[in-house]
């Protein structure tokens, strides 16, 4: 009877003590669930990667008027809402103004628009940007560069930079265009501007990221003969002192890619 009523004392033992087991577990695993849960509400969002498309005449509401002819459209979405990028060219055309020599030219236009809009909203304009030649009396080019527009989101902000390039000049010889590569993320504005590089086979293409600036070339002097060694560069970086440095690198590059004429 006794070795009945001690065997019936440790099953009670053993029992309560599997039971307490399970609960602390229990206990345990409910914690680390909760804990993981937690984790991960509070964890933020993945950035999606800013996917820039070719757009048409079509993308373009009624609403937004243009002056010139059509050149590009892009579309994109990111922080600011929906977006369009869009360019237009005004053919030269006789102006009828008279210069210093008495001579009549032709003015040649070119044109480019950032619209953005949120939801149901009409698309808002964002910025413009114009540019041109005027009253040339001898052979215009104005033209943006085939290729050169990029949609990117270099600092991984979630809000994309766009960059164009175009060239312009007013010549009745082989000297080289004026270049400009114009930046904008939002409103803010970052530029580039000096000569396309020409190939005269007396000179030789020596133009690299790290000398393309003529503020910091060694031994350069504006004017005179050093005139050849602005072909390609361009005259200084300061639009960049604010700009996430990914820009300027990126903006150097863009350059020498497209500065020969």
């Amino acid at each position: 009877m006794k070795k009945i009523s001690f065997l019936l004392l440790l099953a009670t033992t053993f029992g309560c003590n599997n039971t307490a087991d399970k609960k602390s577990t229990n206990g345990q695993q409910d914690s680390a669930a909760s804990t993981t849960a937690t984790s991960t509400e509070t964890t933020e969002p993945v950035q999606e990667p800013i996917e820039a498309v070719k757009g048409s005449k079509s993308d373009i509401p009624e609403n937004i008027k243009m002056k010139g002819t059509l050149q590009e459209v892009w579309k994109w979405k990111d922080k600011l809402g929906e977006n369009l990028l869009i360019t237009t060219l005004v053919e030269p055309y006789s102006d009828k103004r008279v210069n210093e020599f008495g001579e009549t030219g032709n003015t040649s236009e070119l044109f480019a628009f950032h619209y953005t809009k949120t939801g149901e909203v009409p698309y808002k304009q964002l910025w413009m940007m114009t540019d041109g030649v005027t009253s040339c009396p001898f052979d215009i080019t104005c033209d943006f560069i085939k290729n050169s527009i990029k949609v990117t989101d270099l600092d991984n902000d979630g809000t994309a930079e766009t960059t164009l390039q175009y060239k312009l000049a007013c010549r009745s010889d082989v000297s080289p265009s004026n270049m400009k590569l114009i930046m904008h993320e939002g409103v803010d504005k970052y530029a580039l501007r000096g000569l396309m590089w020409y190939g005269m086979p007396e000179t030789d293409f020596e133009v690299i990221a790290d000398n393309a600036n003529l503020e910091t070339l060694p031994g350069y002097k504006k004017g005179g003969d050093d005139f050849v060694k602005e072909m390609g560069r361009y005259s200084t970086e300061k639009d960049f002192a604010n700009a996430p440095r990914p820009f300027l690198q990126y903006a150097r590059k863009q350059w020498i890619y497209f500065i020969k004429e």
